[in-house]
């Protein structure tokens, strides 16, 4: 992995104020966000790069079955496309890597810490209609599908092992 470099102070100023711009709009795209840190601590991710990102994002949705179920058919379906087919996991190792905060990067090594992991559980499952939702447990993030009284969790840095 080359070293990362931040970007120019003009295209730093840029990023910053469309962040706060899309984290001030009525629905914040959660993956621009990410993309947006991403371009501000890796200098060479630019506008060409987050469009890859994002489309890769609707491409792993698009192969998510119709309307799957359930929740738990939800965190199954997840699970077999994101954790089994193309193995995205978490790594402890990897903890260290400032490549595993950055969406850009996750999308492509298929590792990341539990949050950037689950980032990309939620937007896959949001683009393809899952009633999916970011949950924060100690120490750790994982996701959750469904209403509370039928709440199944999943965990993305566990390959998307079904909580119980």
């Amino acid at each position: 992995m080359r070293p990362l470099y931040p970007p120019p102070p003009e295209r730093s100023a840029e990023l910053r104020r469309r962040f706060a711009e899309e984290a001030r709009s009525e629905r914040p795209d959660l993956s621009m966000l990410c993309l947006l840190v991403g371009a501000e601590a890796d200098g060479t991710l630019d506008e060409s790069g987050m469009d890859c990102a994002q489309v890769r994002l609707d491409e792993l949705a698009g192969q998510l079955p119709f309307r799957p179920g359930g929740p738990r058919a939800w965190a199954t379906a997840l699970r077999e496309l994101l954790g089994e087919r193309y193995g995205f996991r978490g790594c402890a190792a990897d903890y260290q890597r400032l490549e595993s905060s950055l969406l850009h990067q996750v999308l492509v090594r298929r590792r990341g810490l539990p949050i950037l992991l689950s980032v990309v559980w939620l937007e896959v499952a949001r683009r393809a209609g899952a009633p999916v939702y970011g949950v924060a447990l100690p120490g750790h993030f994982v996701v959750g599908f469904g209403a509370a009284d039928e709440q199944v969790l999943a965990d993305p840095f566990d390959g998307g092992r079904v909580l119980t």
